[in-house]
């Protein structure tokens, strides 16, 4: 039986790596987490028009609650909100800007989930001559995503100007795939004017609706079933959010590598370990989903992604205990195993005193039961590395930590899966999913562990038959896998911290 779920866990993790592409983790191209910001600055003799345009994703979005039902209801009061934030002077004098129009449009986002953008047009009248022109936009300093500002002159020349004439994203509708992982941060321009020059005109891209990107197949297949009625569709939507939950797992990170090191240290049953790991997994990723979708729930002002590099530091010192520790189990484990051998040598000699005969007959006996000993650890050793010596991994605290490794940085598809059940009046039954993505990720994981760790014995197994690393193969083996640990542990948290 056991053997049978070994099987079916190997085959599997090695069909979801080969068959299952990776689909977008989100169907905005900056994140779920997202709120982008362009600014358009034309300035003539008359004064300054300000084009300003908010793109919200989906989770943004979900925050904004039932004001999304009002779409020009909910553009005027966001605009009203972004002019206080938006700070222009000429020659040093501020320059009030009027709100002149506004509107607001959505689009089908990940899980079901709509995704905003807010255009607002503001106009400061003023005489504009020859100087020095200042913006600054204070909104939201502490969001994360896109901020761009264009500047061009009407009737007026540039002759100085710290940002470009032209939308690198064409005002928030094409943002350019080579700077997705590192998104313009500009929030404010410095212009030096002079009258005289050609008419020039705000940069318009022609389309007003939200920029999205082909979102997860398997997630919009999960909430289509969520939103019909009866048992198939719900069985159905489970599926999917299991699915979800298996191919979340094998793209980058979400710690395979520490999974497989973690049970190929273990001595006991490697089906046990990975059970009681996965089912850690599960757990610890709910728990962050729920906590984290109550807190987006609860304010709007809360900037989820704030939150995930403190998680992500927060898993990468865990990794290095963990690594730490099992080095240190190792080294008094060795020195333990070190004084028992001792202790045996001092009892065999103590039949200093036998008749020589005797002693020899014994000494005869004793080396062939030290023959057939070894021997039998040989063979014992080709066909079960285990050591025979008590486990000097963790125990059951060792799975919990496992299991915050691997679950505690919520993924952002569970959490959409959340909110759209609440936004359909189903949470509990979001619970549900996202308990389902908690199980296919802890699959995942668990089945990447066992085929690293059946590698490892077959290579222990293999070394130890040809007589390899003088017999010592699971020693070295260990402290590999220990050592792999801290270095990968260590590369999260200084990665985590170079991006602070």
């Amino acid at each position: 039986m056991i053997r049978l779920l070994r099987l079916v866990l190997a085959v599997g993790a090695v069909t979801l790596c080969l068959f299952v592409t990776a689909a977008p983790a989100s169907a905005h191209p900056l994140g779920n987490f997202t709120v982008n910001r362009y600014t358009g600055i034309l300035v003539s003799s008359g004064g300054v028009e300000v084009d300003h345009v908010v793109d919200l994703a989906e989770i943004p979005t979900a925050q904004l609650g039932k004001a999304i039902e009002d779409l020009p209801a909910l553009a005027e009061r966001e605009c009203t909100a972004t002019r206080s934030g938006l700070d222009l002077t000429a020659e040093g004098t501020a320059i009030p800007l009027t709100l002149m129009s506004s509107s607001a449009t959505t689009a089908p986002g990940e899980g079901g989930l709509p995704i905003t953008r807010i255009t607002c047009g503001y106009s400061g009248v003023a005489d504009i001559g020859a100087g020095e022109i200042t913006f600054a936009d204070g909104n939201a300093p502490e969001s994360v995503g896109w901020r761009e500002i264009t500047a061009v002159g009407n009737e007026m020349t540039l002759t100085s100007s710290d940002v470009p004439d032209v939308s690198t994203s064409n005002r928030l509708t094409s943002y350019p795939e080579d700077l997705l992982q590192s998104p313009l941060d500009v929030t404010s321009a410095t212009l030096i004017v002079s009258p005289g020059g050609p008419a020039g005109v705000l940069p318009s891209s022609g389309d007003s609706t939200p920029t999205a990107t082909d979102g997860s197949w398997l997630s919009s297949r999960a909430t289509a079933l969520l939103g019909n009625n009866g048992w198939l569709a719900a069985g159905l939507a489970l599926a999917a959010a299991v699915a979800l939950g298996a191919t979340h797992a094998l793209s980058p990170g979400h710690g395979k590598t520490v999974m497989a090191f973690y049970l190929s240290q273990r001595g006991d049953s490697s089906l046990r370990s990975a059970l009681a790991v996965g089912s850690a997994v599960t757990a610890a990723h709910t728990g962050s989903v729920l906590l984290l979708g109550l807190l987006v729930s609860l304010s709007s002002a809360f900037v989820p992604a704030r939150l995930y590099p403190w998680l992500t530091l927060a898993t990468g010192l865990l990794i290095l205990g963990l690594g730490l520790y099992l080095l240190v189990r190792l080294r008094s484990h060795e020195g333990g195993h070190g004084h028992g051998h001792g202790h045996g040598h001092g009892h065999g000699h103590g039949h200093a005193d036998a008749p020589a005969g005797a002693h020899d007959d014994e000494h005869d006996d004793g080396h062939h039961l030290e023959h057939d000993s070894h021997t039998s650890v040989a063979v014992a050793t080709a066909d079960s590395p285990a050591p025979t010596q008590s486990d000097p991994t963790p125990g059951r605290w060792g799975a919990w930590v496992m299991g915050l490794v691997g679950g505690l940085v919520p993924s952002p598809s569970a959490l959409l899966l959340l909110l759209a059940a609440v936004a359909l009046g189903r949470a509990w039954f979001g619970v549900v999913l996202v308990v389902a993505f908690g199980i296919g990720m802890a699959v995942s994981l668990a089945a990447v562990g066992l085929l690293a760790r059946g590698l490892v014995l077959r290579l222990e197994g293999m070394a130890d038959r040809r007589g390899f690393l003088g017999g010592n193969v699971r020693t070295f083996l260990r402290y590999g896998a220990a050592l792999g640990i801290c270095l990968v542990g260590a590369g999260v948290v200084i990665r985590t911290v170079l991006q602070f």
